[in-house]
């Protein structure tokens, strides 16, 4: 008898490991995208290039012209931008733009590159997701920040993770598992968050993380919790996120149609990553945290929504809702390519930085006190990144007494 429970015991665990494994194994999907990776020798994220995503959701925009500063020379000095630039290219840039007063004064593309080439933002996409989430509760389809995200995923009402507050997921302090088995940011088939990123289902994984820590104790960036955000978004809208993004940013703001990967036909689009559009535009979306929200005279997102996102979050005082703060990693050793924050040999010389961070150091700095914006693309590592040279060179350039004009 004992025997026999003890066999019918080994056949149920058996059955459980064998379930999860079968379902990795019989998605087609995955299997597509995984041996498209291999055959395309895109061994990093950074180095697949934006046609490869399929399918994808088109985000319409309605494009206005890019305004040219009349005299750039008025608004930083040339020398700045000449070091800047130069030392740009020497990081294995692909574009670097830079605007003031919301006017270009600086565009240069390298590599090939050119103004309507898109780009991969890699994470610079999750601060995006954010500045929804606020128009979101404007509109009264979110109550409000400290919302249990329970009340929008449905799943988890009634359980511990389902008490997480919409404010503690913004701030990157949920207390959930990575949900990666320990592979971290390794590209193998056997990474579950790979399986994640190039399968069918967007929200299996997700729904499937549990509670690690206290919320709202300590900063762990995950990129699952963003989407976590994104399915609230949805839900609470009744929208599909490409459409949010046409019709409450990307439109307002006069953007160029841009594209999002989806998990498959007809499925979620990914909000952590990936919005496959150009350089410019990221103007004026680091424009928006220049002016209070505003664009053009209208309030795209709501001012005080604004001042929210750039609050530093208890859990670590670099980061507020979705978007990077003021100084990182200051001086010390450089780290390696990836590091979890951002490395800076000196302390910015501007009394407010806001960062837009992407993997492979695709960058947008703001510096609000001199209405300045940065934006930095590239598809290839750089040599021996420092987050800042461009942010202090194009600052000292410029006067603190200079005037819209």
């Amino acid at each position: 008898m004992r025997t026999d429970l003890l066999a019918a015991a080994l056949a149920t665990l058996a059955a459980a490991v064998a379930a999860p494994l079968a379902a990795r194994e019989n998605d087609p999907e995955f299997e597509r995208r995984w041996q498209s990776l291999l055959d395309g020798g895109y061994g990093d994220p950074l180095s697949i290039p934006p046609e490869w995503y399929d399918p994808v959701a088109p985000v319409a925009g309605a494009p206005t012209p890019v305004e040219r500063a009349e005299r750039p020379e008025d608004h930083v000095a040339p020398t700045a931008l000449a070091a800047a630039a130069s030392w740009a290219e020497s990081q294995n840039s692909a574009a670097l733009l830079v605007a003031r007063d919301g006017k270009l004064v600086f565009e240069r593309y390298w590599q090939g590159s050119g103004r309507d080439t898109r780009f991969n933002p890699q994470s610079m996409s999750k601060t995006v997701l954010a500045l929804l989430v606020g128009i979101a509760i404007e509109r009264g389809e979110i109550g409000s920040a400290d919302d249990p995200i329970g009340r929008y995923v449905t799943e988890w009402q009634g359980e511990e993770r389902g008490e997480i507050t919409l404010r503690q997921m913004l701030w990157m302090a949920a207390g959930l598992e990575q949900g990666d088995d320990g592979y971290g940011y390794e590209v193998t088939r056997d990474n579950p968050v790979v399986r994640h990123s190039l399968g069918s289902d967007y929200t299996r994984l997700l729904l499937s993380l549990e509670p690690v820590g206290a919320p709202g104790e300590t900063f762990d960036y995950n990129n699952q919790v963003n989407q976590l955000l994104s399915i609230a978004l949805e839900r609470a809208s009744g929208e599909d996120y490409e459409t949010l993004l046409s019709r409450r940013l990307w439109k307002p703001l006069g953007l160029a149609d841009a594209a999002i990967p989806l998990d498959r036909e007809g499925g979620m689009a990914i909000s952590s990553c990936c919005i496959l559009s150009r350089p410019v535009d990221w103007l004026r979306i680091g424009g928006l945290f220049v002016n209070g929200g505003r664009y053009r005279g209208q309030q795209i997102v709501p001012e005080a929504w604004i001042a929210q996102m750039l609050a530093p979050s208890p859990a670590y005082r670099g980061y507020g809702y979705q978007v990077w703060i003021g100084n990182q990693q200051i001086g010390g050793e450089r780290p390696p390519l990836v590091p979890l924050v951002p490395w800076q040999s000196e302390a910015f010389a501007a009394p407010q930085v806001v960062i837009l961070n992407g993997h492979g150091n695709q960058r947008v700095y703001v510096m609000p006190d001199r209405r300045l914006v940065v934006v930095r693309f590239g598809r290839e590592w750089p040599a021996a990144w420092d987050d800042a040279v461009l942010p202090n060179v194009i600052w000292r350039g410029t006067s603190a007494e200079e005037k819209p004009k």
